[in-house]
């Protein structure tokens, strides 16, 4: 089961050429997020570790492509973190609401009573009849 040198030679240039096309899609996506991809020689991956050397590439893919970004070894958790916050501000806005409703439940039957007690005749501060 000896291959061929022409079958090694056409097997080891299949192989560059599928890792070189693979890098070329990664590179496209940088591109595509802002950022400039590291150079690297012909028929190699690109490497997290020279992207992991560039803080702003780091970021960038971080926030804008973070499944690359854990493709390649540098993603954090910037994307669960920024969606926890936004569900927690969501949360604590409904929290609001519910507050405010109550209070303005609140605020009608203290009218209602005021109004009720002015009505009678009864002074709502005091609850002594007016001019007594």
């Amino acid at each position: 089961m000896d291959l061929t040198l022409d079958q090694r030679i056409e097997a080891a240039h299949s192989d560059a050429e599928r890792v070189e096309n693979d890098a070329r899609a990664i590179e496209a996506r940088i591109v595509a997020a802002g950022g400039v991809p590291p150079t690297r020689p012909y028929g190699r991956p690109v490497s997290g570790d020279d992207i992991r050397k560039s803080l702003t590439l780091t970021s960038l893919l971080q926030r804008k492509d973070p499944k690359l970004a854990g493709y390649l070894g540098v993603g954090s958790d910037h994307q669960r973190r920024r969606e926890e916050e936004a569900a927690a501000r969501q949360m604590q806005a409904q929290a609001l609401q519910m507050q405010t409703e109550r209070l303005r439940q609140v605020n009608a039957a203290s009218a209602r009573y005021r109004q009720q007690q002015q009505l009678a005749g009864v002074n709502p501060i005091t609850g002594r009849r007016w001019g007594a």
